[in-house]
């Protein structure tokens, strides 16, 4: 890590002992009950909440504002997010409820928070069997990166972030092209090319998210692989971590839209992506049901946002029996033709 820290917007790269020293001025910290038994001398007193995907409902939100009204917090108290992605998008949904918004931090744990989750203010809870249903877009004061955090991780929190990288270094050139030259290593989940390319994605979430706070427009390009991910996620009740739905949502929409594709990058992009997953087993009217409930559609039809070319995302709007016919034929041919 940096002797000093580097900031990038809210985000600070900072050192251990200036994030003990972050959280020693919050009035309370939440965690996940993992995170507490690994580091819980740098958050004393932390109120700790089951972990897992499970945790991100309406009860465990109200525990936490129970708890935030037990110990007397008022609008001048801040509080923090020490965790991964459910940590922090319930927290953060907290903070924004609570007297009508008080300031919280977060702290990412893993690579998912530190490169998408943890960042960008997007707040949320599952909902009626659909994920991200209830939230709020409500920035945190400050995001406290360390990515000495993620050596405690195991291979699949690891993939989980390598899903949002890979699909954050769609949307550049230049970031692009740093995946593609260091994706076979990438690939290993080795950690020090895991937080290069992090970093490079921090700086486009960012900027996108200064640009498009409430996603009326340039920030539905971060949804790249998510309509097809999400819907399988919930599907398949999170039998796989979300940065691997992304990529299966990536190498499925492609192959879904593949006309709209300029075909040596599709080519490009498959060959890497089937070397982390496979093509989805879940069938279209499983997966149906839950793309056409997805926040971002419209008039009735089912938002894709597509990767084209590098650094280029396009929006495809499709019917429910299109998207049914596309998913079927893409699933099919990505299986040789098999059921």
């Amino acid at each position: 890590m940096p002797k000093k820290a580097v900031k990038v917007n809210n985000v600070v790269f900072a050192s251990r002992s200036e994030i003990a020293h972050a959280l020693g001025g919050c009035a309370m910290i939440v965690t996940d009950r993992n995170v507490k038994g690994l580091y819980g001398e740098i958050m004393p007193n932390a109120f700790a909440i089951p972990a897992g995907e499970k945790s991100k409902c309406k009860e465990v939100l109200f525990d936490i504002l129970s708890e935030m009204s037990k110990r007397g917090l008022d609008r001048g108290d801040r509080i923090a997010a020490v965790g991964g992605g459910v940590v922090s998008d319930i927290t953060g949904l907290a903070a924004s409820l609570y007297m009508r918004g008080i300031e919280y931090i977060n702290v990412p744990t893993t690579v998912l928070g530190a490169v998408d989750a943890g960042i960008g203010g997007k707040t949320a809870i599952d909902f009626d069997g659909r994920k991200n249903l209830v939230g709020s877009f409500y920035m945190p004061k400050t995001v406290y990166i360390d990515f000495s955090f993620a050596a405690s991780l195991p291979r699949r929190e690891l993939m989980c972030g390598l899903g949002e990288i890979f699909k954050t270094c769609l949307l550049t050139r230049k970031t692009y092209d740093l995946l593609v030259s260091k994706f076979d290593v990438a690939a290993e989940l080795q950690l020090d090319i895991l937080e290069e390319l992090a970093r490079a994605c921090v700086a486009v979430k960012c900027e996108v998210t200064e640009r498009d706070f409430r996603e009326s427009g340039l920030r539905r390009v971060l949804n790249v692989g998510h309509t097809v991910g999400h819907a399988l996620e919930s599907a398949n009740k999170n039998d796989k971590s979300h940065g691997e739905y992304v990529l299966t949502g990536i190498l499925t929409e492609c192959a879904m839209c593949g006309e709209l594709v300029k075909s040596e990058y599709r080519a490009e992009l498959e060959e890497m992506l089937l070397r982390l997953v496979k093509f989805p087993r879940t069938s279209a009217g499983g997966v149906l049901k839950y793309a056409l409930g997805d926040k971002k559609n419209t008039n009735g039809e089912i938002e894709i946002m597509l990767p084209v070319a590098a650094g280029e995302v396009a929006c495809v709007r499709l019917t429910a029996d299109d998207f049914v016919e596309r998913y079927n034929l893409a699933v099919r041919g990505g299986r040789g033709g098999n059921e």
